[in-house]
């Protein structure tokens, strides 16, 4: 995305703005300069719901700046980049570096402001996670359960005899391309349920629970690693089924209303009003170094237990590295992914002095 200013267009800028300069949610993967425009202006196109509690106290973020604009980065091609070079060539919307705690490095491009919701993509996963391991620490939840004696729609489904943690580890047996370029695939049948590309079928915009009752089984679950991000909309179906309580408000009292946030969230709905768990959630980057810090003090944050450590640990040390080496077979450079695996939504990497994990998301959304 080098080359593009989001803070230059004219998309859906006047009163009203004049046709050529308007944006249809259905265009917004079309062209690069939409999808840039969109990540900070999710709301303006589609529905949301707002799952923040902002009334209590913030939580200070304490800072400590240190000059990295000038510090080197290697680059895909080996060559020499300042921060800054990086940060302007890759089309970078915001970054932040936390140091122990401290706020040492933080930088808004584009538009974005400190309190501009950003677009999280499939970060949103990692939170998904993260409200999960709390309705299991309260014996809401099960695991092992399968999934069509929580939600009884998916008889019949691929889904239908999978399990929770199938949905968190992405061990679900499907026929699903997780693509959204080819129409054909699945993948591009979600982005269509939620009104983001054009339409094919009367039932788009539509409901992607809908969609999981139609799916079907492929192989046996857990001998895999398959990433498909339907999966973590039917863990949102199985939260609200066992709850009671929608995903939205599930985020805002499991985690998210714990943070001591300063701005506004939001998370986009599908066709049929339903919370897309699994890339919808915009935040600030401030908000979201909370989320990041919590996750690096073992879920510890602003005086609460935020997410159970015991589950981060699990994160840590229980991926299935052999299932993950079989499927990273067919990426490009798959070397570099030597040593990872994929555990309850979060990517883990695991070297000789240490073990980070991470929820990643399309485009460069990261939260490590």
């Amino acid at each position: 995305m080098t080359g593009v200013d989001a803070a230059d267009s004219q998309m859906m800028r006047g009163f009203p703005p004049p046709p050529e300069h308007r944006l249809l949610r259905e265009q917004i993967y079309s062209e690069t300069r939409f999808t840039n425009w969109f990540m900070q202006h999710v709301r303006e196109l589609t529905g949301t719901v707002d799952p923040s509690s902002r009334h209590g106290a913030i939580a200070k973020l304490p800072e400590e700046p240190m000059d990295l604009d000038v510090a080197p980065v290697d680059n895909a091609k080996g060559e020499k980049w300042t921060l800054t070079d990086m940060l302007q060539g890759t089309c970078t919307d915001a970054i932040m570096l936390l140091r122990q705690g401290r706020v040492v490095y933080e930088r808004y491009f584009n538009g974005m402001k400190p309190e501009t919701p950003h677009l999280c993509m499939s970060v949103t996963k990692a939170l998904a996670s993260c409200v999960a391991a709390n309705l299991v620490e309260g014996g809401t939840i099960d695991v092992d359960d399968e999934l069509a004696a929580v939600v009884p729609e998916l008889a019949g489904s691929a889904y239908a005899d999978a399990t929770a943690r199938h949905l968190l580890d992405m061990s679900v047996a499907i026929r699903y391309q997780d693509d959204i370029e080819d129409p054909a695939f699945e993948g591009a049948r979600l982005c269509r349920l939620q009104g983001v590309q054009p339409r094919r079928a009367d039932d788009e915009p539509g409901s992607a629970y809908d969609f999981a009752t139609e799916t079907q089984k492929q192989g046996q679950h857990r001998d895999v690693f398959h990433y498909v991000s339907l999966n973590t909309f039917v863990l949102g179906w199985v939260m609200e089924r066992a709850t009671g309580i929608s995903v939205p408000d599930l985020i805002k009292t499991h985690v998210w209303g714990k943070l001591g946030t300063e701005h506004d969230a939001y998370i986009a709905l599908d066709g049929a009003g339903s919370a897309q768990l699994e890339g919808g959630f915009a935040s600030s980057l401030r908000d979201r170094a909370r989320f990041g810090q919590t996750l690096c003090q073992g879920g510890l944050f602003n005086g609460q237990q935020v997410i159970p450590a015991w589950w981060l640990e699990d994160v840590r040390h229980n991926g299935d590295k052999r299932a993950f080496a079989a499927a990273a077979e067919s990426w490009v450079d798959a070397r570099s992914y030597t040593g990872c695996s994929y555990r309850s939504c979060f990517w883990v990497n695991e070297s000789d002095d240490h073990i980070a994990f991470s929820g990643a998301g399309w485009l460069g959304q990261r939260g490590t």
